[in-house]
């Protein structure tokens, strides 16, 4: 277990710390006693490759104001990086990653989470991609051009013009992420997408049959196109009793191994990732109390009997495969 925790190549597919660093002028640089991430709990974590999401604001906002909010919370990202470039650098392709690696860098993938963002303009899509966005979560809480898996029914899935966000995303080079989408959307995602896609911060709902969560035979979709679905830490898409208010405890570390054996077991092994949205939640899963504390996962799945090269995919290798292929 030594060499492969030595050898590991660990990466985050989903947290929401930009909005920390815009809101709460935070600095990643810096050790905190609060949140989840800051540069020195990834360093402890040993983790190389995290996805900074932007969230762009809860339904109802103006119009013209969740671009603004995307480009505000990039600027921060960016700022923070360069504040931060001896330990943090942003990349945008599967070479840059090779480089941070060698350089002794966290990699630092940015995302937006909710396709309002674009303001239903493809010339948006292109512009964010310029400053280098590589991966979108379509929708977030309200419908958009895609129905969200709070309003599964308002389109049907997606719109004509969300189906030409999903080409333009493929033209582009950007993976498309269905977390928070319907089940509908997702399929119509499926259909649409000539590349993987992911789900970067879903868990099981056999295991716990929040909405929010992938079921089995979208799960098997999803790995039958190569795709990728990374298990959420958040202790109401984790634990049935939790989410419906039958305990207040957050569940422990075991509860993330069984949404990925789950996982793993309808979808093959080569579908799991991490996708901890850390910095989206309050109290964590005990063992997993903020990103130092990632190979934990590991050392779990050692002890359940996983061979060295399936761990080494589900903490890092599924992800930095579907990346490769799309942000080349």
């Amino acid at each position: 277990m030594e060499n492969l925790y030595e050898s590991l190549i660990i990466c985050d597919a989903h947290c929401d710390t930009a909005e920390r660093i815009v809101d709460e002028g935070f600095n990643i640089g810096e050790r905190s006693n609060s949140g989840h991430v800051d540069i020195p709990r990834l360093i402890d974590g040993k983790v190389n490759v995290q996805v900074f999401a932007c969230w762009i604001g809860k339904p109802g906002e103006r119009n013209g104001y969740y671009s603004a909010r995307a480009k505000q919370m990039i600027n921060g990202l960016y700022t923070q990086f360069g504040k931060n470039f001896n330990t943090i650098h942003p990349v945008l392709n599967a070479k840059d990653i090779q480089n941070a690696m060698s350089n002794g860098k966290i990699s630092a993938i940015i995302g937006i989470e909710g396709g309002q963002a674009i303001e239903d303009n493809l010339y948006l899509l292109d512009v964010f991609y310029g400053l280098g966005v590589r991966i979108m979560t379509i929708v977030w809480g309200s419908t958009n051009w895609a129905d969200a898996s709070r309003e599964p029914e308002k389109h049907n899935g997606l719109t004509n013009f969300g189906k030409s966000v999903i080409k333009e995303m493929n033209k582009l080079g950007m993976i498309v992420d269905v977390s928070h989408s319907s089940d509908k959307t997702a399929y119509d995602v499926l259909d649409v997408s000539t590349d993987p896609i992911i789900a970067s911060h879903s868990s099981a709902q056999a295991i716990c049959g929040h909405p929010r969560n992938v079921n089995d035979n979208l799960i098997k979709a999803i790995s039958k196109a190569r795709g990728v679905i990374c298990v959420n830490f958040c202790p109401e898409f984790l634990d049935e009793d939790y989410w419906k208010g039958k305990k207040t405890n957050p569940p422990s570390i075991d509860k993330v191994i069984e949404h990925i054996d789950h996982i793993a077991n309808v979808g093959g092994i080569d579908c799991v990732g991490i996708g901890s949205d850390y910095d989206g939640m309050g109290p964590a899963p005990i063992g997993l109390e903020d990103v130092s504390k990632l190979p934990n996962i590991a050392r779990k799945l050692s002890e359940r009997g996983y061979k060295d090269d399936d761990i080494a995919k589900i903490m890092g290798g599924n992800f930095l495969r579907l990346f490769n292929e799309i942000c080349k």
